[in-house]
């Protein structure tokens, strides 16, 4: 008897485990596709939609994320993490004219009853820090370019100097190697001898 207890107990125990994940992995995945569709609307200038799916709260913050300032081209979602009721999910905007300056921030949803919704206040503070580390990114590149060309340059210059200064020595050897002209004779003295 006491064995059908333990495998029942077993069981059980399985039960909740695989149970638990399911619920976890659909938090995840709820959480993951209302960043996804919140995202969407954003690029798409549907501040409607957006709005829907952020919290109450900040709401208000959508008006500094159109599409004109964030000027982002599409974007990626990654990692997430949820801890109780927040989840915050790794995501990619790709701006730039080409879409190759890419901004990393956390998309920060809340779960309010039985739906996740943006706080688009904490999403743009980890949006700032992004768009920092991407611009300090940027500004390297451009140094590391720009130093290259810089070097280029030097280089360029250096020779050009090395080459005129061979040929200002090459110039100067072969007016040493000419036998000097000889100066005119003297003028002879009058023949009265008087000075002049």
């Amino acid at each position: 008897m006491s064995l059908k207890r333990y495998l029942a107990g077993f069981y059980l125990l399985i039960a909740s485990v695989l149970l638990s994940g399911c619920i976890f992995s659909s938090e995840s995945q709820q959480a993951r596709e209302v960043a996804d569709k919140f995202w969407q609307a954003v690029l798409a200038e549907d501040m409607d939609t957006a709005k829907n799916l952020t919290t109450w709260e900040s709401a208000q913050y959508l008006q500094f994320l159109t599409s004109k300032s964030v000027a982002a081209k599409r974007f990626e979602t990654g990692e997430i993490k949820v801890d109780g009721t927040t989840a915050e999910v790794a995501t990619v905007l790709h701006s730039g004219e080409k879409g190759d300056m890419t901004i990393p921030l956390r998309t920060v949803l809340v779960r309010n009853k039985d739906v996740w919704q943006v706080d688009v206040q904490k999403t743009m503070g980890s949006m700032v820090s992004g768009a920092m580390g991407a611009v300090v990114d940027q500004l390297n590149m451009f140094m590391e370019n720009g130093l290259q060309d810089l070097d280029k340059a030097l280089s360029d210059s250096v020779q050009e100097l090395n080459k005129s200064l061979k040929q200002g020595v090459d110039q100067l050897k072969q007016e040493l190697t000419v036998p000097p002209v000889a100066p005119p004779p003297p003028a002879a003295p009058p023949a009265n001898g008087q000075a002049i």
